[in-house]
């Protein structure tokens, strides 16, 4: 189990744990994380605040480091690279959703989400930027700034930047925080459109019971520990 890792499976965490602080008041955030996530599953993580949801997928996603315990993704061991080499494992593989859209306000639309492809090497960023844009129903937005469009517009310039390498995985943090519920039912109809188009493995954290009812399994955290794990409808139809 330990050994190999199977063509099937997209994340593989073993007793992972995370500490901050100094020695003398250091604080224990995860407490021995084992978990597996299939290729093309949808997987729910939900959890009070403070339950070390955001901990966990910053860990996953190669964003923050574990201080104990091994993680695989992607077919990648996170467990021995430094940041420069955590960086380029996530460049291309890993796509990442926040609430906070994190656009540069300095940049149009289509801009926000080529100017990442460009740097990562892509020699059509702005093509494929715009194919995802229009994928995301913005054709008509291409030329405008973060200023100029709503806040629902901006969550699909964001989604639309994460998307465009074309992700194995996507992680979604409270995608729908910032929006109201109609733009809500959008985005999170979209995300999901976005990742079966991909064939992706789609990690969402979310407090909102409805949306972790639509993905295939749930995962609850209390206490920086996996308290529940549950397959649900979805993954049956």
């Amino acid at each position: 189990m330990h050994g190999t890792m199977s063509a099937d499976i997209a994340i593989r965490a073993r007793n992972v744990t995370l500490s901050l602080g100094s020695k003398d008041a250091m604080t224990s955030i995860l407490k021995g994380i084992d978990l597996d996530i299939a290729r093309g599953e949808s997987v729910a993580i939900l959890g009070p605040s403070g339950s070390g949801k955001s901990s966990l997928m910053a860990i996953l996603s190669g964003i923050e480091r574990a201080s104990g315990g091994s993680v695989s993704v992607a077919g990648v061991d996170y467990t021995p690279l430094d940041e420069d080499a955590l960086a380029r494992a996530r460049r291309g593989r890993i796509g990442i959703v926040l609430q906070s859209f994190h656009l540069l306000p300095t940049m149009t639309a289509l801009e926000n989400v080529a100017v990442p492809l460009e740097l990562a090497g892509s020699n059509v960023a702005f093509t494929k930027a715009q194919e995802e844009l229009t994928a995301v129903g913005l054709a008509h937005r291409l030329t405008h700034y973060p200023s100029q469009l709503s806040g629902g517009e901006q969550q699909r310039v964001a989604i639309a930047r994460a998307m465009a390498p074309g992700p194995d995985i996507i992680f979604a943090d409270e995608p729908t925080g910032n929006l109201d519920e109609t733009t809500s039912h959008a985005i999170v109809d979209l995300i999901f459109a976005r990742k079966a188009s991909n064939g992706a493995t789609l990690i969402i954290i979310t407090h909102d019971p409805a949306l972790a009812d639509r993905c295939d399994r749930i995962i609850e955290m209390r206490d920086g520990a996996i308290v529940a794990d549950r397959r649900t409808l979805a993954a049956a139809g």
